[in-house]
């Protein structure tokens, strides 16, 4: 990106536009060394994502099982705060259901894993639409399901994104 393209925002401290220019700058040369030296772990993990996000967006089947992991997760996390989770569950990522359970387990988010797994357990095995089959009861586990991975349950995950690609460095 070009440097001047926060300009436009004058709330935006000159510092804070210079971070957001160096992370565009990694992500443009998806430059994982340059990620490592991210301090902010909420820049590192926009950052990783975005990365990761150009790589599958690329080649689906480009990222390794710790990217993947990775990638899986960040969705899933996305899902649930932007929306909830059967908008991953059911309409981005259906065929990774049970690849997410694991890959949750993998970042150590062992709690989230269990919810989604419950989630998962709710699901038509047809594959249809949860709403089309759902009723009151199975709709109200589901929202608290969604409730309870929406509130962190392991933690903060970007903190747990970082800490696991640290440990998985040279996978990335």
């Amino acid at each position: 990106m070009k440097k001047d393209s926060y300009s436009g925002l004058s709330w935006m401290t000159e510092e804070i536009k210079n971070e957001l220019i160096i992370r565009d700058k990694i992500v443009e040369n998806e430059d994982i060394e340059s990620l490592f030296s991210l301090k902010d772990n909420s820049d590192f993990s926009i950052a990783l994502f975005e990365i990761l996000q150009k790589r599958n967006e690329k080649d689906p089947n480009s990222l390794n099982e710790i990217e993947l992991n990775l990638f899986l997760c960040m969705n899933l996390e996305n899902a649930g705060q932007a929306d909830s989770i059967l908008t991953f569950l059911q309409e981005w990522f259906p065929e990774q259901n049970e690849k997410v359970i694991k890959s949750l387990n993998e970042i150590g988010a062992s709690k989230s894993s269990e919810i989604i797994k419950k989630a998962i357990e709710l699901l038509p095995e047809n594959g249809t639409w949860f709403f089309e089959s759902s009723n009151e009861e199975s709709e109200r586990i589901m929202s608290e399901l969604d409730s309870e991975f929406s509130n962190y349950p392991d933690g903060s995950m970007r903190n747990l994104y970082r800490k696991y690609a640290e440990k998985n460095r040279n996978e990335l």
